[in-house]
């Protein structure tokens, strides 16, 4: 099966403004890919650089949250570019998009922390030593007078205002690369990119993860696929993979699963391996088109 990051689908052709050359008209989602690494991955290599002693200069460590916010650039420019006005309006509706059950919101914010809390639990029954609760990973991220309520709430709001990633994976990529392939093959393809987006982490001094690269990138794979699944059956709502997006990242942070916290990488492996397997279990039950509506 021939794999293409062409075309948008019958709308592109319409729409996408006078003047846009050729590379951009015939494969928007792979330079709108190269954009946004383009505008996130200096300031991330240079994080990485600078944790090893290499930058002659020191990078404001206030500009590493919003590194993200390159994302938002790139999909509103490529949007813009690709599809006019129009696009970037079309973008920006999916954010209004709300109205989707609270089952939904219940999935999306309890989600990550119940699947956090069942591979600490399974750890724990196969003779891991249980973690303390009271010192989680955001303990090394906010000042210390902050509770764990505070520090947590404060983090899930940052996480949905400035980490800005959704807009280019799910908000900008995902619904054109479905214009031409499966859901399933789209969230493949976001998933790979996704997950090599993530390298300059992995070549940081102390990277808090401590997992094989490979095995990080499989649990990509699975996460991309998931958050189809929810950016489908909510009728491509970019608010609730950006509220997914924030609740991954504040269940990881205030929960004691990262190696770098309880000294053990079994706990959030186990995490990961269940998240892949829900990933499988979504496929065979919502198949290939992950619970996309036919136009």
């Amino acid at each position: 099966m021939e794999i293409a990051l062409a075309s948008t689908g019958p709308h592109s052709e319409k729409t996408a403004p006078a003047g846009v050359g050729t590379v951009l008209s015939r494969f928007p989602v792979a330079t709108g890919f190269i954009l946004m690494f383009a505008l996130t991955w200096p300031l991330e290599l240079g994080m990485a650089a600078q944790s090893r002693g290499l930058l002659p200069f020191q990078i404001p460590p206030v500009l590493a949250p919003f590194v993200g916010l390159g994302f938002v650039a790139a999909a509103v420019v490529m949007s813009a570019l690709v599809d006019g006005a129009a696009g970037v309006v079309g973008l920006l509706r999916r954010l209004l998009i709300w109205r989707v059950g609270w089952l939904w919101y219940v999935v999306v914010l309890l989600g990550p922390a119940a699947t956090y809390l069942l591979g600490i639990g399974i750890h724990v029954l196969l003779g891991g030593s249980s973690p303390d609760f009271l010192q989680p990973f955001v303990r090394q991220l906010v000042p210390p007078t902050y509770s764990l309520a505070v520090a947590g709430l404060v983090f899930f709001v940052f996480q949905v205002m400035a980490n800005g990633e959704e807009f280019g994976w799910r908000g900008y990529a995902l619904p054109k690369l479905q214009d031409r392939h499966s859901a399933l093959v789209a969230s493949l393809i976001v998933g790979v990119v996704w997950a090599l987006w993530h390298v300059p982490k992995y070549l940081t001094a102390g990277d808090p993860h401590d997992l094989p690269f490979w095995f990080f990138a499989l649990n990509m794979l699975a996460s991309a696929i998931l958050y189809t699944w929810v950016f489908n059956r909510t009728g491509g709502s970019l608010l609730l993979a950006l509220l997914l997006h924030a609740a991954v990242n504040t269940g990881i942070v205030m929960l004691p699963i990262m190696p770098a916290v309880v000294g053990d990488t079994r706990p959030l492996m186990i995490a990961y391996i269940l998240q892949d397997v829900a990933a499988v279990a979504v496929v065979a039950f919502a198949g290939v088109n992950l619970g996309r509506r036919s136009d």
